[in-house]
């Protein structure tokens, strides 16, 4: 970093000032090797798929992400956004996004820990077919948006999408609020005992909560739960699976098996096909949601919900 270090001696002559100037750089210029350092080291870790950055929607204007998509007029196909969170069971998320893409539109929102499990060091080992299959959906889905072509999409948003390279207020796209407007199903599969959590209260602190907490109640959200055994019979899960049901989620059961930590019981996320078969239900009648929809506001109180307000 440019920093001579000197003997005793020949730092005898500098004021107290200086020695201590130079040890603070010193100690700044090593945080800030160590840094990169960790850094460098931990970003091959995810193993995503090569496609991953093109899916996010390509660059543009001089290295920003184009969310031009966000605001397309709908195609003749749902939209559907998949969220996938860290349980183990995002390893099916490959899977699962290939199944659906073949009836609908898709956005896979992937949180910090689902970003590892859906990646090619665990994802990809254990199931390489539809990983691989995962990676060739992304490539071809790139093709296909930049033809206008309404088939095959699948695009992947992470947490720095939310604010990379935002700059304008008055113009530049929320992505959390944009894409509530573009999708007509949401559903989070698998859905982690810690997400589950977040939404039954109303946490937000990444793009999938925020994305969650500003979802139009009048459209469809499914909720498919994976967790350990002794997770799911937590009385905090069925306080908060009611609370979710309570405001209209669908909840797509858990299966009984034995769990990649080789525990045996209640915890394991449905089958694939299940979840996939909900979602295709869940699809039925969306033009005509479509064609009523408005700007969202009021929609919990027209289902009952009491708008706060200040005692007079």
């Amino acid at each position: 970093m440019g920093l001579a270090l000197r003997t005793p001696q020949q730092g005898a002559g500098k004021s107290t000032y200086e020695l201590v100037a130079l040890a603070v750089a010193a100690g700044v210029a090593g945080g800030f090797l160590g840094t990169l350092a960790a850094w460098h080291w931990l970003l091959p870790k995810t193993g995503l798929p090569k496609a991953l950055e093109a899916s996010s929607s390509g660059r543009g204007d001089g290295g920003r992400r184009s969310r031009a998509w966000l605001r397309e007029p709908p195609g003749d196909r749902p939209r559907v956004v998949l969220v996938a969170t860290g349980s183990v069971a995002s390893v099916k998320v490959p899977e699962m996004a290939a199944a659906l893409c073949e009836f609908a539109e898709l956005v896979v929102i992937l949180t910090s820990a689902g970003e590892v499990m859906a990646g090619k060091d665990v994802a990809g080992r254990y199931a390489p077919g539809p990983f691989d299959a995962w990676e060739q959906l992304l490539a071809e889905s790139e093709s296909n948006a930049s033809k206008n072509e309404n088939r095959r999409i699948c695009r992947v948003l992470r947490d720095s999408d939310e604010w990379d390279g935002y700059q304008d207020v008055s113009s530049d796209a929320v992505v959390h609020v944009e894409l509530r407007k573009w999708a007509d199903i949401a559903v989070v599969a698998p859905c982690s005992a810690n997400t589950l959590a977040k939404v039954a209260l109303g946490l937000c602190d990444n793009l999938a909560t925020c994305f969650l907490r500003a979802w139009d109640p009048e459209r469809p959200l499914l909720l498919a739960p994976a967790m350990n055994t002794v997770m799911w019979e937590h009385p905090s899960t069925a306080d908060h699976l009611r609370t979710l049901e309570d405001r209209g989620c669908k909840i797509v059961p858990p299966a009984s098996k034995r769990l990649a930590c080789g525990d045996v019981g209640r915890g394991a996320l449905a089958p694939v096909s299940e979840v996939v078969n909900e979602v295709r239900q869940a699809c039925e009648g969306y033009q005509a949601r479509r064609a009523a929809a408005g700007s969202g506001l009021g929609a919990w109180q027209r289902r009952g919900f009491a708008e706060w307000r200040s005692p007079p």
